[in-house]
């Protein structure tokens, strides 16, 4: 009884704000479906896969050992940002480290814009939600005083308290919607910012490691039964490329 009368009062506020409140509802569906979204990309076990972390951790021993095409093509195989930035890091192409570093710090900026996405759209949500009720709570009281207007008669003060009410229903709605977006918007916030700094750490102890051990020279050292030579592929060349192009543009790294 308690539920169906609860769920009958909610019903009855949705419908009370109107057009007003369905954009409102859009608006909370969108920053839910996008904060999932976040939730999922954002996740340590897709920034850093399982089966790199391992490699990660011993590559010094790795390059010592004379691995490194092995490692450079388990980075190959996985798509994660931290395999992206790797395999930048170990590429063969590079004449020396600052080189590499340049190019590895334009692919983690290509890589922290792409985990980024959908960031804009919680910003537009917290804008524009307490705008929309706003908006509703204003077309609420003019559709009031104009109904109280028309009547002519304003001798009880209840009808007025009533409609009041109604119209600030969006309003509520409103600031509701955008609060919760902006707690969300600001956990992801802090989110990216410490896979960022990850990153950052993860990329520099690799360079340091490869180039301490000998940097591309390591590839031309016989390689164990099994492991396949160093061919750059597409891929890789490609972001190369466009960590280059990258570079040129005003402010790309400020």
């Amino acid at each position: 009884m308690l539920d169906s009368t609860f769920n009958a009062r909610v019903w009855e506020f949705l419908l009370s704000g109107g057009v007003f409140m369905a954009f409102i509802a859009l608006c909370s569906f969108v920053a839910i479906a996008v904060s999932i979204h976040r939730a999922i990309t954002l996740r340590w076990n897709s920034i850093i896969p399982p089966e790199l972390r391992e490699d990660l951790s011993r590559c010094g021993k790795l390059f010592r050992e004379g691995k490194a095409t092995r490692l450079l093509a388990n980075f190959r195989r996985s798509e994660s940002p931290i395999a992206r930035v790797s395999r930048i890091a170990l590429s063969p192409e590079f004449s020396s480290r600052a080189e590499a570093t340049e190019a590895v710090e334009a692919t983690a900026k290509e890589q922290m814009v792409r985990l980024e996405n959908g960031m804009g759209v919680l910003e537009v949500v917290i804008t524009i939600a307490p705008l929309l009720g706003l908006l509703g709570t204003v077309s609420g009281l003019v559709g009031v005083f104009g109904t109280l207007g028309t009547q002519g008669d304003v001798s009880d003060p209840s009808l007025i308290a009533s409609g009041i009410a109604v119209a600030l229903n969006t309003t509520i709605a409103g600031l509701v919607v955008a609060v919760i977006t902006v707690i969300l918007h600001s956990y992801f916030t802090r989110r990216l910012e410490r896979v960022a700094a990850r990153l950052e750490v993860i990329a520099g102890h690799l360079l340091h490691e490869f180039y301490k051990n000998g940097g591309p020279e390591l590839y031309d050292n016989v390689m164990p039964e099994g492991d396949e030579p160093v061919i750059p592929d597409e891929k890789v060349s490609s972001s190369i490329r466009q960590a280059a192009n990258n570079l040129k543009k005003d402010d790309f790294l400020q």
